[in-house]
């Protein structure tokens, strides 16, 4: 319920609650209504006119006992009818069964005469009247009758104040009551966002900014909770940078560390004469070339991490039939596979091209990283089977799917949810024979996240591990490109 629909409402209901209880309170009092309408006999009713109708009637009494021929006179008829209309009362005189004189307000007297005959009240246009009647005799032997109908007022006077008490009574108490409930429902929800507007400014965002009512301060309230949970997603993610980037530091200044180390090491080793022959010399400077290159591609990595995890590498999608593509990488790193030792197989169960939108040379990289790895943890040494890296293509509905798969000594399960964050290296459940930067598996996620795709990894202790990642397809070689 909006506010200006509440504020109608509670407008609305100012006017109408009063009347409601006037009307209760009415319905409690008022004895017309109640079926009493001879509440106080009509005589405890207003006193000056109990007074004065009680004179009439004492008057009417003496003339009956002591002067009954004045009831035949034109003029004090007259005059005795005046005065019960100064009342607001009056009178009927019948002479036998019709009537003879009437106040000049009653209209088809013999009828109200017959009317009243057995009947102690009467209502006459709106107002009460309590019938008295009394009978007496002509100076010629004729009946006759008076019928006096005294008005009276069915709510005592001493009820008016107490009637316009009531009202007021119930105009303020209907406004405080519904100004109350009105500005409750607008000062507490008010209430609420200031605290949680003290909350913020206070950098304190684990609080929920709960809004039960549709109004425009319960929009607001919403607004307010979308924009706490945004500025927390963005504290909680600038927080993880913090952390991220720290981490990073750390593990950049470990993985430099050792190999300047070695270097400074063996260059030591030249300076002091230690390196004393040709082919210690030599065997110095390899390895000091051999750390120097691992250096630099480490810096590549995080190089090429850094800008994958700012959203900031370019990527040149094109189509590209992935049989074709795989079929001359995998011959390109024949060689390599031959000198390692290593038996590298291509297979697809399936004839004609799949293409996909892919950067080459990304996915070269994807490759590389995947295979580098098997190799990096494929043990040495003789072994009851030959050491095997097989590359598998196939195709779903909507993508293409390529595994790389190893007969390495795979890692354990508590290993396995881990292998594509940055930075963790399994060597000590594989190999012992180094670990590698830790970044190879998150840029391959990093890459192929950017494609729109996904991959996952499988392994069975001492069985070889499964990396298996999946590109969307498209149609031909003449759809899609661009730069991302």
């Amino acid at each position: 319920m909006s506010i200006s629909l509440k504020l109608k409402l509670s407008l609305l209901g100012m006017i109408i609650v009063p009347q409601v209880l006037i009307i209760i309170v009415a319905l409690l009092i008022s004895p017309v209504v109640q079926g009493k309408a001879d509440l106080l006999r009509g005589h405890e009713v207003n006193r000056e006119l109990q007074i004065r109708l009680s004179e009439l009637n004492g008057e009417f009494g003496y003339v009956l006992d002591h002067d009954p021929s004045r009831l035949e006179d034109r003029q004090y008829i007259s005059g005795l009818i005046d005065r019960f209309d100064e009342l607001g009362s009056g009178i009927i005189v019948l002479r036998g069964a019709e009537p003879a004189e009437y106040s000049s307000w009653i209209e088809r007297p013999g009828e109200l005469a017959a009317q009243t005959a057995e009947q102690e009240t009467i209502k006459l246009d709106g107002r009460m009247y309590y019938v008295h009647r009394v009978g007496f005799t002509y100076a010629g032997g004729e009946t006759g009758e008076i019928v006096m109908l005294f008005n009276y007022e069915p709510l005592p006077v001493y009820l008016r104040p107490l009637i316009l008490l009531t009202i007021l009574g119930s105009v303020i108490v209907t406004h405080l009551v519904l100004s109350y409930l009105v500005s409750r429902s607008l000062t507490r929800p008010l209430h609420r966002l200031k605290e949680a507007a003290d909350q913020m400014s206070g950098g304190n965002l684990d609080f929920n900014i709960t809004s039960t009512s549709g109004d425009e301060i319960g929009r607001l309230g919403h607004a307010f909770e979308n924009m706490r949970q945004r500025l927390k997603a963005s504290m909680d993610q600038s927080a993880q940078y913090e952390a991220n980037r720290k981490e990073l530091l750390s593990h950049i200044s470990h993985d430099l560390k050792t190999p300047i180390t070695a270097i400074k090491g063996y260059v030591e080793g030249i300076l002091d004469g230690v390196a004393n022959t040709d082919e210690k010399r030599e065997r110095y400077m390899r390895t000091i070339y051999r750390k120097a290159a691992d250096m630099d591609k480490l810096i590549d990595e995080l190089f090429l991490f850094s800008k994958l995890d700012l959203n900031k590498e370019p990527f040149e999608l094109q189509p590209v039939e992935l049989r074709t593509y795989l079929s001359d990488y995998l011959e390109e790193r024949a060689f390599d596979m031959e000198k390692a030792g290593v038996q590298l197989d291509f297979t697809y169960p399936f004839t004609g091209g799949v293409y996909v939108l892919a950067d080459r040379e990304k996915l070269s990289r994807v490759l590389s990283n995947i295979i580098d790895n098997s190799l990096k943890y494929m043990p040495a040494g003789e072994r009851s089977d030959p050491p095997r890296i097989v590359v598998i293509l196939s195709e779903r509905p909507e993508e293409a799917v390529v595994e790389i798969r190893d007969n390495g000594p795979g890692v354990g399960a508590d290993v396995l949810p881990h292998v594509f964050e940055r930075f963790y290296r399994a060597e000590q459940s594989r190999s012992q024979n180094g670990g590698g930067s830790g970044l190879g598996l998150a840029i391959v996620r990093r890459i192929i996240e950017a494609h729109g795709g996904s991959v996952q990894a499988q392994s069975v202790k001492s069985r070889g591990m499964s990396i298996q990642f999946s590109l969307p397809k498209t149609k031909s070689m003449t759809d899609g490109g661009g730069v991302q």
